[in-house]
């Protein structure tokens, strides 16, 4: 897969062809200013990865997968791009010592922990906040759901998760969450065509591992290539950064202390396809009814299930996130799928050998293994405005960064986030021209 090469020096060099790339590539590109996409994968779109393996009934979406609420600026782009999303469905279930419950919210006791996260003054790591505010015994349900929720949803860990952050997540998320017919692909397809019309080039399997800088100036190394350009915007994940995969030279200690101080969690996401959903059998639930269930929380190793409902469909998700994926990080695909009829065995009492027996397909994504991501996505940490600013206000006026690591907000580690961050720094590329 590949463009047209550079053939005369743009005004800008964007590292980085995901959503951040692609949306601060077109915003520039409309302005007028000249510039071209380096890209490590032979693919555009990053941690967004829709798989169409004929032996799944639906796309795989191997990375992002939910639009959580009505989100202005993905809203936008499937509305200009006449692509269809449509609500998700089914109930939460959660197994705990054994037994079945419907339940109303991913986090238990929600009343009575929203009023101790009202008395907050200061933020503190969820980890203290747990200590601290929800040590009782009457409180042990609402600590352990908690911790679950804060490395399970938000990908963290609670030793530096950001306490405000996640009250406000809890406050304000949108409850309805969407997904796009035909996959997240669908989102990228319509952005590269935008960007391809608009003259921008895209150099794809070109992994940058150096950028040599001066004021105004810049040269970019990915093997034997080398780019220049007046300014580069560097739109690689976190984890990257935090890696220090790409070499500064002169070397940039702020933009590295900045991005280690921030969250970046580890994911590990399966997406199995059955010849049928055993799950709508009550046999299998100890005669509860999970027909057309939407999500199972659990105390397994793989402790977070979704269907693909509304969608009548015999496919499962299994997810492990933050401290709990650190654990798989070095784990083959092997390894991860014996967990895996492990924890549904257990979870639907039914042999492992038997859910291996009814497996016709499946996709393991670790994303901590992922070169070009080094973790799943960002969540907030205490004190993180000021590491936020560093990133954000770039070096020289030479240097950018920009990424869903760097929005404020509650979508945090969003396709939203990273279309906003996006925007927001080729607008600020263009005033300064």
């Amino acid at each position: 897969m590949s463009m047209e090469p550079i053939t005369k020096e743009p005004d800008v060099l964007i590292i980085g062809a995901g959503a951040s790339g692609l949306m601060a590539a077109l915003e520039l590109a409309l302005a007028g200013k000249s510039c071209a996409i380096i890209e490590g994968r032979d693919r555009a779109g990053g941690r967004i990865y829709t798989l169409n393996d004929t032996r799944f009934n639906l796309p795989v979406e191997a990375g992002a997968e939910f639009i959580h609420g009505k989100l202005k600026i993905t809203l936008e782009i499937l509305t200009k791009a006449k692509i269809t999303s449509y609500a998700t469905g089914g109930d939460v279930w959660r197994k705990q010592s054994g037994q079945w419950q419907k339940e109303d919210d991913f986090v238990k006791g929600y009343a009575a922990l929203n009023k101790k996260l009202k008395h907050l003054k200061d933020d503190i790591p969820v980890a203290e906040f747990i200590e601290t505010y929800l040590n009782s015994v009457e409180d042990k349900a609402i600590a352990t759901s908690l911790k679950s929720y804060t490395e399970g949803y938000n990908a963290a860990d609670t030793a530096t998760a950001s306490t405000f952050a996640m009250r406000t997540d809890l406050e304000e998320s949108e409850e309805e969450q969407y997904r796009i017919e035909g996959g997240y692909q669908m989102l990228v397809q319509y952005l590269l065509s935008q960007v391809k019309k608009a003259g921008v080039s895209i150099h794809y399997s070109s992994p940058v591992t150096g950028i040599t800088w001066q004021k105004n100036r810049v040269n970019i190394t990915s093997g034997k290539q080398q780019w220049g350009a007046q300014k580069v915007l560097v739109t690689v994940p976190l984890g990257v950064l935090q890696k220090q995969a790409i070499d500064f030279n002169p070397s940039l200690p702020q933009i590295t202390n900045a991005a280690n101080a921030l969250g970046f969690g580890n994911v590990v996401k399966i997406v199995l396809q059955f010849d049928e959903p055993f799950w709508e059998n009550s046999v299998n639930t100890d005669g509860k009814n999970l027909k057309g269930f939407g999500f199972i929380l659990s105390e397994e190793k793989i402790p977070t299930w979704w269907t693909q409902s509304p969608k009548k469909t015999a496919m499962l998700t299994g997810w492990l996130a933050g401290p709990n994926a650190d654990k798989f990080k070095e784990s083959s695909n092997h390894e991860i799928l014996q967990e895996v009829f492990q924890s549904l065995a257990a979870l639907f009492n039914m042999a492992p050998v038997l859910m291996e027996q009814k497996l016709i397909a499946s996709h393991v994504a670790n994303w901590a293994e992922d070169t070009y991501s080094r973790g799943g996505y960002s969540y907030s940490t205490v004190g993180e405005v000021s590491h936020k600013k560093t990133l954000k206000d770039g070096i020289e006026n030479t240097v950018f960064f920009c990424g869903e690591a760097l929005f404020e907000g509650v979508e945090i580690g969003t396709v939203e986030a990273a279309l906003s961050s996006g925007r927001e720094m080729a607008q600020k590329l263009i005033a300064l021209s």
